[in-house]
């Protein structure tokens, strides 16, 4: 009596493994979607594929969980080369590579090559590469899956990757944070519409925007800050709200957007508004990006620059501000006009016009690095003389006080 079997997709991948097997001389394959494959007389009919796997039993799958039928001719390399590896587990680690080559097998080869693996293992429990190929290591002369192996260690698998769970405890709580950073942009984004109206709400979407207390919501706040010094769009007031409220999170995104607010705001009253809040958090994260601009090759840029370091004003850098106060700009001229006259290494000569492009350098003080020059070193002027002040900084460093000699 022939007995037909309906699988669910839920049973459809336990069964299929429970049924991976050498393939029949007359069997065509069905691979499904998943992994696994079931081999036998195939049936196509419109919502499911029968496989007869025997005379008594018939598996129906549905068309849904089948990704395709490869047929018996096409399988018939290797079934040879399975019936010659019998039971020698050498010949079934050979015939998994061979099934991973490609261009060997049709379709899904994943557990064709699975499964001789494990044959191989079978027959052989002590085979090296056949148990590297599945993923075993030995420890203390022992086999051991890795995966068992960093279970045991407390690791968690996370997208085929292992990881310690502080580190994904980290990751999920970053994610999370993300999504609550976008949730506060909609907010802030709502609230300011509001405020704009000047309806009988914005009283209360103002004071909404002042209660703010969230650092999640720095990202937002940020965005406000940089979007209305690019487009001028909001009042001072409002603007000094952000200075006030990236002041309250003490974060890193809102001391970067202070940092950033201290060298590019043109607005005064807003760009000292941020320097006074990094004096009091941000201080060295200022001093840190501010420095280095001090050898910007572009005056503008070290103005800016040595006007925010007067809020930090530092003795131990007085020989940086010193190698500031003079700036040779470098720029490139168009060529001069005129005709110039050639000899090549031939013998010929030629005429041209024109010539060479022109390096010109410019070379001007920077008042504000003086400024803040003078503020380390109140007791003495050397103007821009930058000579002078290296030679007074070097003698000021290896002066000392007091008569080290021990009595004798």
């Amino acid at each position: 009596m022939t007995r037909l079997l309906t699988i669910t997709p839920a049973c459809v991948l336990l069964f299929s493994v429970a049924c991976l097997m050498p393939i029949s001389a007359v069997a065509d394959s069905v691979e499904i979607a998943g992994g696994g494959h079931l081999t036998g007389k195939v049936t196509r009919q419109s919502d499911y594929t029968v496989v007869a796997i025997d005379d008594e039993i018939q598996v129906a799958i549905p068309n849904s969980r089948v990704s395709r039928v490869v047929k018996s001719d096409e399988l018939a390399q290797y079934r040879r080369n399975a019936a010659k590896a019998g039971e020698n587990a050498e010949l079934h680690y050979k015939l998994a590579i061979w099934c991973a080559t490609a261009g060997n097998l049709p379709g899904q080869t994943g557990q064709y090559r699975k499964y001789h693996f494990q044959r191989a293992i079978e027959l052989d429990p002590e085979h090296e590469l056949a148990r590297a190929a599945l993923g075993y290591l030995k420890e203390n002369g022992k086999w051991i899956h890795r995966n068992d192996m960093m279970r045991d260690r407390g690791m968690i698998s996370v997208g085929r990757k292992w990881e310690l769970p502080e580190s994904v405890a980290l990751a999920e709580s970053a994610e999370a944070s993300e999504t609550e950073s976008k949730l506060w942009i909609r907010e802030v984004n709502r609230l300011i519409k509001i405020v704009s109206k000047g309806s009988s709400k914005s009283a209360e979407a103002l004071d909404a925007l002042r209660a703010i207390k969230d650092p999640l919501a720095a990202v937002a706040i940020a965005e406000q800050l940089k979007d209305s010094r690019n487009d001028r769009s909001q009042p001072v007031a409002m603007r000094r709200l952000w200075i006030d409220l990236l002041g309250r999170f003490k974060n890193r995104v809102s001391v970067q957007a202070l940092v950033l607010a201290g060298v590019e705001e043109t607005d005064e009253t807003i760009r000292e508004a941020a320097l006074e809040q990094l004096l009091v958090y941000g201080a060295d994260s200022a001093s840190a990006t501010y420095v280095p601009m001090l050898s910007a090759n572009n005056r503008q840029t070290i103005h800016r620059a040595a006007r925010a370091l007067s809020w930090f004003p530092d003795p131990e850098l007085a020989m940086t501000y010193v190698d500031a106060l003079v700036t040779t700009v470098k720029t490139v001229g168009p060529p001069p006009p005129g005709m110039s006259l050639g000899f090549g290494d031939n013998g010929s000569n030629g005429m041209s016009t024109g010539g060479k492009a022109v390096e010109i350098n410019d070379t001007q003080p920077n008042p504000a690095v003086l400024a803040l020059l003078r503020m380390v070193e109140p007791n003495v002027d050397f103007g821009y003389n930058e000579q002078k002040w290296q030679m007074y900084l070097a003698a000021k460093k290896t002066k000392f006080s007091g008569d080290l000699r021990r009595d004798p």
